[in-house]
């Protein structure tokens, strides 16, 4: 399938609230900053994301409020490399993938202690 952007549609549609895993992108139209953060949020899902701005602090800001397990500002939101996280909030998976932040979702540290030489009590 050929990429395709479709405009107009609105954010509560069953095309704007599903994860796309295809080289679609519905457009959203938002009245403002606050209002476009409220439509990036206003779904169940929440893996990856992208800001484009030419302030990059106030995209730094922005990109602080979205609910998603990453969000990349002037770049695109599929980036996945091995030392990096990946992983999403909401419905978009459970924990991180790749690196140190697989073994800490994967495993759980246990200590145990063996006294092999009897102890007498009290101390």
């Amino acid at each position: 399938m050929p990429p395709h952007i479709y405009s107009g549609v609105p954010n509560d549609s069953d095309f704007a609230q599903a994860e796309q895993f295809a080289p679609i992108a519905p457009i959203i139209k938002a009245a403002n900053e606050e209002d476009a953060l409220r439509l990036a949020n206003a779904t169940e899902f929440g893996l990856s994301s992208a800001v484009f701005t030419r302030d990059m602090a106030r995209g730094i800001r922005f990109a602080r409020g979205i609910e998603a397990g990453m969000t990349h500002v002037n770049d695109i939101s599929v980036q996945d490399s091995p030392f990096n996280m990946f992983g999403g909030e909401k419905n978009s998976g459970i924990g991180r993938f790749n690196g140190d932040w697989i073994i800490a979702e994967m495993t759980t540290d246990h200590w145990i202690t063996v006294q092999d030489t009897p102890r007498h009590y009290p101390f």
